[in-house]
């Protein structure tokens, strides 16, 4: 495949990744207030987006083999169908067994792509710009989200509010279903890397045996830790905002859409900060710096502080992704990408879904507020273990 050839996946697989933030943003936006305005409580609520965060967890152990046996290509139109369809069902029934099960769907959907990125990437690019690709996918994705955020929040207002429709969020899920299913497109253009060669089940199982390797082990543990704490509050931003502040679905749709913002703004800074404190050191600080944010987004403010609270934590939390990405991907060979990626997916996800768990309980039984002294916490112990293992790597190469 030549030069030229991966240049264009890369920017073809910026459309998937917008694709797939847009669709999940919409979930996580308006997941959680379907289950709460249809008469479940905020711990259903907190299980269900547990359930689909844990389906991303697992699927990506199969999409793991699945994109070696099928290809990349197949891989994304299967992702890109499965996340369409389960997008408009799972807010069409209130049985939660149906629920249950799109949600499971959706998840799978998900865990494709989620499991694919660093892999593609990293296949598709040179290793000197490896961490452009990488920003430029971060700045993409949480654009995705952003007009999702924004899009959902005055979509729901003017359905409800103008148009006087009952079942707002069901007309929104399938605007966003119609949407990614004109991703399709993209994906059919995406040339596929023939000269890579696919392994057997028993090979690719055998794969995950990286885990048994102490840096690989602590590089999961930092991404557990960070995946229970932001699994406590991000899926429950919108419901905080709206039942704790009392603020209409416009209002949340603009400071979530705001902070998705810092998000793409972080993005953009990461290889000029780079430049200058290198890729460890960045991301050590962009996470330590959006702690004190994180904590005053739990105390009582107004609205103005609200919307910096939101943009400078997720701005700086967000800004190590692409930085991490880069630091992981160069610790394996990549006939082992596959495998790692996947891990990672795994774990992320896995303890995401706990944190969800955990953090849809504490808001019931003990306050809106608390979920995010514990994720706290939490972060400060993953930042601890993301500084031990990093220093311990470099001093080992």
């Amino acid at each position: 495949m030549t030069l030229s050839n991966r240049l264009d996946n890369v920017k073809l697989f910026y459309f998937i990744s917008f694709s797939a933030a847009f669709s999940q943003g919409i979930f996580s936006m308006f997941a959680g207030l379907y289950l709460i305005g249809i008469g479940y409580s905020e711990s259903v609520a907190g299980n269900i987006l547990s359930i689909n965060t844990l389906s991303i967890a697992l699927g990506s152990v199969v999409s793991a083999y699945l994109i070696e046996r099928i290809g990349r290509k197949r891989s994304f139109y299967l992702s890109c169908t499965l996340i369409s369809v389960s997008m408009v069902f799972m807010v069409a029934f209130r049985s939660l067994t149906a629920i249950t099960a799109f949600v499971i769907l959706n998840g799978f959907g998900l865990s494709i792509r989620a499991t694919a990125e660093g892999l593609f990437l990293a296949e598709n690019t040179e290793p000197s710009n490896r961490l452009k690709a990488y920003s430029h996918n971060f700045v993409i994705t949480f654009a995705g989200f952003m007009a999702a955020s924004f899009a959902g929040g005055h979509l729901s207002t003017f359905f409800s509010d103008t148009l006087m429709l009952k079942n707002s969020i069901f007309y929104i899920s399938l605007i966003s279903s119609v949407f990614t299913m004109l991703f399709l497109f993209p994906i059919s253009l995406i040339t596929e890397n023939n000269t890579s060669q696919a392994r057997s089940l028993r090979e690719c199982i055998k794969g995950f045996s990286i885990i048994r390797r102490s840096d690989i082990a602590l590089y999961i543990l930092y991404y557990s830790l960070t995946g229970i704490g932001a699994g406590m509050v991000v899926p429950f931003f919108s419901i905080y905002l709206k039942y704790s502040m009392s603020l209409t679905d416009a209002s949340i749709g603009s400071i979530l859409s705001f902070a998705q913002f810092g998000c793409i703004a972080g993005g953009l800074l990461v290889p000029y900060l780079t430049r200058s404190m290198g890729r460890h050191r960045t991301a050590v600080m962009c996470q330590l710096l959006s702690i004190p944010f994180l904590i005053s987004i739990a105390f009582p403010q107004g609205i103005v502080l609200v919307y910096i609270s939101f943009f400078m934590r997720n701005g700086l939390m967000n800004m190590a992704t692409p930085l991490n990405t880069s630091i992981f991907m160069d610790l394996v060979e990549p006939v082992e990408r596959s495998n790692f990626s996947s891990l990672l997916s795994l774990f992320s996800s896995l303890s995401r879904a706990g944190g969800i768990s955990i953090g849809g309980y504490m808001m019931q039984h003990f306050s809106y507020h608390s979920p995010y002294y514990l994720t706290t916490v939490l972060y400060l112990s993953a930042i601890g273990v993301f500084v031990y293992v990093t220093r311990k790597s470099r001093k080992a190469a």
